[in-house]
This record gives structure tokens, C-alpha cells and sequence, in this order.
């Protein structure tokens, strides 16, 4: 017998059921954390002539939240364990919503600061958590497809945070917006609280895998790449928006530009599954570390609308190359180890982004942008020469499951 239009209505998940399932709440919590990072930097002219003080003080508000997301997850990965994924997620993300609504209410650059600190601190939880989640949770044949949403939801964070905070500009004060990304963080914690537990994780031994990491010299080799690229494509890209304003363009028009960054990140990640697999990494490596340099070396003759767009799109197309493909590397150089592994490679990736955003900064205070994209150019040159030299030479190791615990 046929089901009435009202049983079959009853039989779909709801709208709330749909968007509490980890499939899909996971990885709109990593697009939101990633608004956090990006939200801020059109804004950094405008906050500092608000609390009366100056550009290099603003941007080290940039400076010590990509320092926080570094070094807090030596904090949670530890706590992840023993409190397990899903309480670490909505304990962090209840902490990122007390201090962006405290960053709406800094009366001074030194409590602003201290604010974004302590949101970067806690979305440092994030990203590893959701991976190890979805490792825990999900069967082999079904991650590739939820890293690559997680890899989209992140790129997506990365561009809709500076259009969303130069748009927003037209409107409303810089407070409001911290106060209403503060307000939907915190709608967040509730979701998080229904994630079922997954995984027992009480046998993991962190001093075994870090003594494992300390003596392999790829391990290291790569960190140090990643180090780099978080530099050139985090930390200097932060200040691509700030550069424009100094040109006398407007907060709206700075953010929509270097929105093109996470457009061509997507666009790229996608288009690359028509030919990963066919090209050798190292290939993949140098030709990013080339892209990159290109798109640091169009900025040179000065800066302007359309070359930062054109470089923000280049910088784009280099992460999606070079970026997946140093994570897929480090998942094999890491084989006996790659739960602290792929924290640390975060870690390296994100100090690498603090040590571009003081670069940045100081570029800001002193008008010394384009000895920046100087310096820029080498980098990625040399990044791209140097991966593809290490790339070429190492051999998978994949065939060695043994991990310690």
C-alpha cells in the first residue's frame, strides 16, 4: 500500500537532524573556525583607528592568534584523549564564543589582543579533532570523501571571512560583527554537545611518537616546508588586504579581492582530481613553489585592485597544489606516528603563518610592502626548488602500518 504524503514526510530527517549529523556539522564547524582567522583582516586598519593605535599593534592581533592556534594544540591533543573528540570540540568552540564577544567589547588594543588570542587558542582544537573524529568514526573507503569536504569547508572559511567582514563594514561597526560571530559560535555548542563518542584512545603514548619524529630526518625535512608555505600563503597573504587599504582602497573592496584566494583554492582542489594521479608529487611541488613565486612577483611593480586579485588567485592555485600535497606526504613520512605527526605538521604550518604575519605587520607599520613581496618571491622559489629536491628522493613507506601506541 502506498505511504500518505505525511508518512513519508515523517520518514526524512529533519532539517535540525540533517545539520546535527557529523557529516554535516563537522564540517561547518571547520568553515566557521576558519572565519575566525579571516574575518579580522580587512578590518585591521579600521580597528587600529578606532583604538587609537597603530597598524603594527593591530596586526600583531593577527600575529599571536595564528601563534595560540600553533602552540595550543600541544594542549588539546592531549585532552582529546583523555576527554575524547566530541567534548574537546564543544568545550573549545564554548571558549572561541566568550572571547570573540570579548574582542566586540576590547576597550583597548591590549585586551583586543589578548581576545583574539584566546580564540585562536581554542579553535586550535578544531581541525585535529574533526580529522581524528572522522578516522574514528568513519570506514576507509568513506574518508577521502569527508577530507575533501573538510578541505572545501576550509577554503570557503578562508574567502567568506574577508568578504563577509568588508561587507558587514558598510553597515555596522567592527564590534557588531565580532559580537554576531561570537553569538553564532556559541549556537554552535549545543550541536557539538549531541556528537556521539567515538573511538577509546586511553593507549596512545605521545613521548614514543615524538622520539619516533625527532629522529626522522623527512619528518623534520618536511615541517620545515611547511613552515615555510605557512609563511608565504598564511601569514604574508593575511596582509594582502591591509596593503590594498594603504593604496586608498576601501574595506569592501579589499576583502572581496583577497577572497579570490579561497575561490581559486576550491576551484584548483577540484579541478586537480581530473589529473593528480597521473603526476608525480614532486612535479606538483616545484610547480606550486613556481605559481607561488608568481604570484608574489606580479605584486611588485605596485600594488593595485587587480594585481592583488590576479596574486590572490595565483597564491590560491599554489596552496592547492603544494598543500595537499605536502599533508599526503606527511601521512607516509609519519606512517609509525601520524596521530602527533599531522599535529605537529599543523603546528609547523601555523607558526609558519605567525612568523609571515609579524613579517606583515612590520611591512604595514614601515611601508615596506613591496621588499616583502621581494623577500616573497625567493621564499616560494625556494620552497618549491627544495620540495621537489626532497620529493623526488623519498621513497613511500606507506607498506609499514605499524603505528605506535
Amino acid at each position: 500500500m502506498a505511504k500518505s504524503g505525511g508518512e513519508v514526510a515523517a520518514g526524512r530527517p529533519g532539517a535540525l537532524a540533517r545539520f546535527l549529523a557529523p557529516g554535516f556539522l563537522l564540517p561547518f564547524l571547520i568553515f566557521w573556525s576558519c572565519l575566525d582567522r579571516t574575518i579580522i583582516l580587512p578590518l585591521v586598519p579600521v580597528i587600529a583607528d578606532d583604538l587609537g593605535s597603530t597598524l603594527v599593534a593591530a596586526g600583531m592581533a593577527v600575529t599571536a592568534h595564528a601563534l595560540a592556534y600553533s602552540i595550543l594544540q600541544l594542549v588539546w591533543g592531549p585532552l582529546s584523549t583523555r576527554w575524547g573528540r566530541p567534548k574537546v570540540l564543544w568545550v573549545s568552540t564554548a571558549i572561541a564564543a566568550v572571547a570573540n564577544v570579548a574582542t566586540a567589547l576590547a576597550p583597548s588594543m591590549t585586551t583586543f589582543i589578548l581576545a583574539r588570542t584566546a580564540s585562536g587558542g581554542a579553535f586550535a582544537a578544531a581541525f585535529a579533532a574533526v580529522l581524528t573524529y572522522f578516522g574514528d568514526t568513519l570506514p576507509p573507503l568513506r574518508r577521502p570523501a569527508a577530507m575533501s569536504n573538510l578541505a572545501t569547508a576550509s577554503a570557503l572559511g578562508l574567502a567568506a571571512g574577508s568578504l563577509l567582514a568588508g561587507w558587514l563594514d558598510l553597515w555596522v561597526d567592527w564590534r557588531w560583527t565580532f559580537a554576531g560571530y561570537g553569538l553564532v559560535t556559541a549556537l554552535l555548542v549545543p550541536a557539538l554537545m549531541t556528537l556521539p563518542g567515538a573511538g577509546d584512545h586511553a593507549g596512545e603514548r605521545a613521548l614514543a611518537q615524538l622520539v619516533h619524529l625527532a629522529r626522522n630526518r623527512w619528518a623534520l625535512a618536511v615541517y620545515g616546508l611547511v613552515m615555510l608555505e605557512g609563511f608565504l600563503l598564511i601569514g604574508v597573504l593575511s596582509f594582502l588586504p591591509v596593503a590594498l587599504q594603504q593604496e586608498g582602497e576601501s574595506v569592501l573592496v579589499s576583502g572581496f579581492v583577497t577572497a579570490a584566494f579561497g575561490v581559486a583554492v576550491v576551484v584548483a582542489s577540484q579541478s586537480m582530481k581530473l589529473f593528480v594521479a597521473r603526476v608525480r608529487p614532486a612535479v606538483l611541488l616545484v610547480t606550486g613553489g613556481a605559481i607561488s613565486a608568481a604570484g608574489f612577483a606580479v605584486l611588485l611593480p605596485g600594488v593595485s585592485t587587480t594585481t592583488i586579485m590576479l596574486g590572490a588567485v595565483l597564491m590560491g592555485v599554489a596552496w592547492a597544489l603544494a598543500h595537499t600535497t605536502l599533508q599526503t606526504w606527511m601521512a607516509d613520512v609519519a606512517v609509525a606516528a601520524r596521530a602527533l605527526g599531522m599535529t605537529f605538521f599543523s603546528i609547523s604550518l601555523m607558526l609558519g603563518g605567525a612568523f609571515g604575519a609579524a613579517a606583515g605587520s612590520f611591512a604595514a607599520g614601515r611601508l615596506a610592502f613591496p621588499l616583502l613581496f621581494a623577500v616573497s618571491v625567493a621564499g616560494s622559489l625556494a620552497f618549491g626548488l627544495s620540495a621537489w629536491s626532497g620529493r623526488a628522493r623519498y621513497r613511500e613507506r606507506e607498506d609499514d602500518q605499524v603505528s605506535i601506541r
